[in-house]
């Protein structure tokens, strides 16, 4: 097995990978220390309270999640939400090599140390474990109420997706197309081996179980179906015919996940699995042997959302739009912004997206805008759910929760 990726090389990869569009620059991400002060606490922080915002959205606290310290890189890590036999926690790997678990209030719970930067999702398991991923290929099992890693797997490149659960165990895919499948006791059951890609995005897309089968989408434009039971080859598909470039403004890769819609939704004859492209298009795919059914030229580069018979996405272009599951023809599309979106996620019957100049909007399930808020850094992770409100994570490492 492969040496895992150390943290020089990472950092490497992240400094040539920053960039998610032409207009974006890799000083637009790091902006200027002066205007975010050195923030260095060993203590847990307390969160700031709710702030009413003109533009109809509050901020309901926010806390310095990566305790961020001079010149640091980006966080990109995905908040998720616990469930507890007292109710929801929020847990959040960060910058500083640890994972860190607050309460619904922004309280700080607990701290617990991994090997190296958490920058991906995160999964709840069945045996109330959570998976997360380090910069370097640590692979963990946390056990949330006692505070410390239940068991760790070392992968031979970086995971920065989210675990996909199947069956009581989980699927993860690396950003060197590799996918796995292990029990939730952190034993590895098999693994695939794609293609290696190019030039790559920071942000990789995870996995899809649907009826026995994992689909996953390559950084190098392959599509690929699996058996779930064993990892066995089924299909593959290229979506992309030729995804070399010079630089990141004219790479197409995909950076989200995939979504199955099956035929009882869509009202076609077959399932099939919906595969976006930054600076790309989305491709429909049959599910029984990865055929083209059809195809739209729209850039995202979050995962869409499945609602009913329609699928809303938020495009690179700075538009929120309702496709419909059957053809991919658009029903409604609203002009939020003219930056990339990351979204959307549901909450209360309203669409929320973030873009990569620290604002967030509501929108109504029409399209209406109903509210935004400007905050700082910017957003390249979809907005997560709570009971309580919708999480957003920036750049930064400031987690905020909004209303």
């Amino acid at each position: 097995m492969a040496k895992p990726m150390r943290w020089k090389q990472t950092a490497a990869i992240a400094l040539c990978s920053l960039s998610l569009s032409a207009c974006s620059t890799v000083s637009s991400w790091f902006g200027s220390d002066d205007e975010h002060p050195v923030k260095h606490v060993a203590a847990p922080v307390k969160p700031l309270f709710v702030e009413a915002q003109a533009g109809g959205m509050d901020t309901v606290w926010r806390v310095d999640l990566d305790q961020r310290v001079a010149a640091s890189l980006p966080g990109f890590s995905q908040p998720v939400v616990y469930q507890a036999n007292g109710g929801e926690k929020i847990v959040a790997g960060a910058q500083d090599k640890r994972v860190r678990v607050y309460s619904v209030d922004g309280s700080e719970l607990k701290r617990i140390a991994l090997g190296a930067a958490c920058e991906s999702g995160a999964l709840q398991l069945t045996n109330a474990l959570i998976v997360v991923g380090d910069v370097e290929g640590g692979l963990y099992g946390l056990d949330i109420e006692k505070g410390e890693v239940s068991w760790k797997v070392e992968l031979p490149s970086s995971f920065t997706g989210t675990p996909v659960a199947i069956d009581g165990d989980f699927i993860v895919q690396t950003v060197n197309n590799q996918v796995y499948r292990f029990t939730a006791r952190g034993e590895k059951l098999w693994s695939f081996s794609g293609s290696k890609g190019g030039l790559g995005m920071h942000l990789n897309p995870s996995p899809v179980v649907h009826q026995n089968r994992v689909y996953a989408a390559m950084n190098n434009g392959e599509v690929v179906a699996l058996n779930a039971d064993q990892g066995s080859f089924l299909w593959a598909r290229q979506l992309l015919l030729n995804n070399t470039a010079a630089v990141l403004s004219e790479l197409k890769v995909p950076v989200s996940t995939p979504t199955v819609v099956t035929s009882a939704v869509s009202g076609r004859d077959e399932d099939t699995l919906v595969v976006p492209v930054f600076q790309g298009d989305i491709t429909f795919l049959s599910l029984q042997d990865g055929s083209t059914l059809n195809s739209r030229s729209i850039s995202i580069k979050s995962t869409a959302l499945l609602k009913d018979k329609r699928i809303y996405i938020a495009d690179a272009t700075g538009a929120v739009s309702a496709l419909d599951a059957s053809n991919g023809e658009t029903l409604w599309k609203q002009q939020v912004t003219s930056s990339e979106l990351s979204g959307p996620t549901m909450w209360q019957g309203d669409l929320w997206v973030a873009n990569e100049h620290g604002k967030v909007f509501r929108l109504s399930e029409e399209g209406k805008l109903k509210a935004s808020v400007e905050l700082n850094g910017r957003f390249d992770r979809e907005p997560v759910a709570t009971k309580n409100g919708v999480l957003v994570r920036n750049n930064l490492g400031i987690l905020y929760l909004l209303r």
